[in-house]
């Protein structure tokens, strides 16, 4: 009997399973409507609960209409992101400083005067948000982009936003896109190389960049298009790495963990399969105001597990 006992506790012991070694969130694209702000609330309070390493947001503070280019809103939002009990990493988004101007609802602003506003606002430190921070390495001229190391997982933002990546309205605009996607790829290929004893790697950005896998924000792809020679690059250095890779990214509101890079489509074929190390996780988006954790375990040879974490208050209840 004693044997018998110890062979069912051996059993259910390598049955459970090991706890995660890190946990943390992914949120972005929230509060686009006075009465989603509520909602928003709840999302941090959710967020408060939990044991988490740290909190990353992948941008839009906002809409436009809603007040997403105001120092007032940003205000709230710095204040919700100093609030929170984690160490809390953004990266901005479109709605942030892009679209900051009248034919996208606000009258009065300036894309570039927003931009560099936003940087003194939330990017003027070397350590990132929160009542608890982590040291951040950021790249010069551009501190919105920062890496970090939390054991053998490398992780880095970069400054890739919606509306073709402020690329094709403007004179002005296409002269700021060209600068940063050179430093933004140079953020990238530093970062890979920081990496290289890494398990695994995340970026983090706002822009949807994969257009040929709907939905697509913005009523579909524009060209010449802003996100062209990341998606290249990304694509060949997770070839190198080699290990798992992780794309996150917000933009079109759609909740979403697929492997779109490297599909290549073929007429009457099998087609060319996707890049097998490398995924891609969208985050929620208003009206869908929720959040995704992200396990890490060492025994996933994945590294990450995605989980979607619904908020009891923000779920739309439907008669049957």
């Amino acid at each position: 009997m004693r044997l018998r006992a110890f062979a069912t506790a051996v059993l259910l012991a390598g049955c459970a399973q090991a706890p995660p070694e890190l946990s943390f969130a992914l949120i972005g694209d929230l509060g686009y409507t006075r009465e989603q702000e509520p909602m928003v609330d709840r999302v941090f309070a959710a967020l408060q609960r939990e044991p988490l390493a740290f909190v990353v947001h992948d941008g839009d503070l906002g809409s436009p209409p809603n007040g997403s280019c105001t120092n007032e809103l940003w205000a709230r939002r710095l204040a919700q992101f100093q609030g929170s009990p984690h160490p809390l990493i953004y990266t901005p988004g479109d709605n942030d400083w892009t679209d900051c101007h009248a034919d996208e609802g606000a009258p009065g602003y300036e894309p570039l005067e927003r931009l560099a506003a936003l940087r003194r606002a939330f990017f003027a430190s070397g350590r990132s948000l929160g009542q608890r921070t982590i040291a951040l390495t950021r790249q010069p001229d551009y501190p919105e982009n920062a890496r970090w190391q939390i054991g053998d997982i490398t992780f880095l933002t970069l400054h890739v936003v919606g509306s073709n990546n402020n690329r094709g309205r403007s004179r002005e605009g296409d002269a700021e896109y060209a600068a940063r996607s050179a430093a933004n790829l140079a953020w990238m290929r530093e970062g890979f190389a920081a990496a290289q004893a890494s398990r695994a790697v995340m970026v983090l950005q706002q822009a949807n960049i994969f257009p040929q896998f709907p939905p697509f924000p913005g009523g579909g792809p524009k060209e010449p298009s802003g996100y062209t020679e990341l998606r290249e690059a990304l694509e060949r250095e997770a070839i190198a790495f080699r290990r798992p890779v992780v794309l996150v990214h917000g933009d079109s509101h759609y909740f979403r963990v697929d492997k779109p890079l490297g599909f290549r489509p073929a007429r009457g074929g099998a087609g060319v399969p996707s890049l097998e190390n490398f995924t891609r996780v969208e985050t929620f988006g208003a009206p869908n105001h929720h959040w995704v954790q992200v396990l890490v375990s060492r025994d996933d040879p994945n590294v990450f597990t995605f989980r979607p974490r619904l908020v009891e208050g923000n779920i739309q209840r439907r008669s049957p």
